[in-house]
């Protein structure tokens, strides 16, 4: 088992290097065919293909020097190549030799060649394509498929080279589809990333990276519902940075933003992994505390008032002195809603102030 998912692991690394660099190997890939078939050629003695594979060898060397500087010229240069390379070997060796597969390879091909080299004017080269095919086939008995002074290669020769144009065309067809396929995979991969990056975007605050008030009221309506349905216990904190507009007034915004940062993130790693944190605006921060009594809020808000006065109480950046925390805590009672919740934590918030701030007032 575990070999096997090794090799699909590497085969996965292979596709998407494929992918990403597709116009590249697709024109690697054709030269090394042309280049392969000029050893079959030579074994078969039949040298006007070999001079003509010679010629594509040639050509796609150029193609992948001109893809590094122009890819949409140099993949539609080599689509070309492959209609004229398949006419003329099919001018040249008969149908039965089956080098009209390429055609169907082409259109194929296309399929991922557009992603590959967006821009490229594959239904240009489409349309003269199913021309071609169509008129090959049809018209087989009536167009005179032979250039006068090139006999064709015999009957042994035309079976090489067909069972060689079919490996190719079953081949070329099949990578074509899988690499079509995981082209579709990945446009849905990164469609769902970008759904999944704007839902994240339309609910969290992009200062802090807390949820936003939008999102946390929709979800606190929902735990006042099930709190009341099955009878569970939790609580809400709204906590405010004391003084904080002598901080935007001393040392600018940029550095007020700094310090609400901070204190965001120190509260971030002081609450329980099943707790919930919001930028309520402002200055202002809510703390979700599910399945939690007063008394375990309770020591939670202390562990964020001791670890935020360690970090102050150094004078370190941002904090150029000590910040502190009012906290209002309300538990959630029996038919409570989010609105009458949140007006009781911000009353008990207002109350802490008034007493002298740094405090939690329950």
């Amino acid at each position: 088992m575990f070999e096997s998912a090794a090799e699909m692991s590497f085969f996965r690394q292979f596709t998407n290097k494929w992918l990403h660099s597709s116009a590249r190997y697709f024109l690697f890939t054709a030269l090394l065919m042309h280049f392969g078939e000029i050893f079959v050629c030579l074994l078969l003695g039949y040298f006007p293909l070999v001079w003509q594979n010679m010629v594509s060898c040639l050509l796609y060397i150029f193609f992948l020097w001109l893809e590094k500087r122009q890819r949409v010229m140099a993949v539609a240069l080599a689509e070309f190549e492959v209609v004229l390379f398949a006419l003329a070997a099919t001018l040249l060796t008969g149908l039965d030799s089956g080098f009209y597969f390429y055609f169907i390879c082409l259109l194929v091909m296309s399929s991922y060649l557009s992603d590959a080299a967006p821009g490229c004017p594959i239904g240009a080269i489409q349309a003269p394509t199913v021309g071609i095919l169509t008129a090959l086939v049809c018209l087989r008995r009536y167009l005179p498929l032979q250039i006068p002074g090139f006999p064709p290669p015999g009957e042994p020769a035309l079976f090489i080279m067909f069972g060689m144009n079919m490996a190719i065309c079953v081949f070329t067809t099949t990578m074509s589809v899988y690499l079509a396929s995981q082209t579709l995979r990945r446009r849905n991969q990164e469609l769902e990333n970008a759904n999944q990056n704007l839902e994240y975007i339309a609910g969290h605050d992009p200062l802090t990276g807390l949820q936003n008030r939008l999102n946390f009221y929709d979800q606190l309506e929902d735990l006042c519902r099930t709190a009341d349905e099955d009878g569970s216990t939790f609580c809400v904190a709204m906590a405010d940075i004391d003084n904080f507009k002598q901080f935007n007034d001393q040392y600018g915004h940029g550095h007020g933003d700094l310090v609400l940062i901070s204190v965001a993130d120190c509260i971030r790693t002081c609450v329980r992994e099943t707790d919930s944190v919001c930028r309520w605006g402002g200055e202002e921060i809510v703390i979700t505390f599910f399945n939690a009594s007063s008394d375990t809020a309770r020591e939670v808000l202390q562990s964020i008032r001791r670890e935020l006065h360690v970090l102050t109480a150094q004078g370190r950046p941002p904090f150029f002195r000590e910040v502190t925390l009012t906290f209002g805590l309300a538990q959630h009672g029996l038919g409570q809603s989010a609105q009458e919740l949140m007006s009781e934590a911000d009353r008990l918030l207002y109350k802490g102030k008034q007493e002298g701030k740094n405090c939690i007032m329950e």
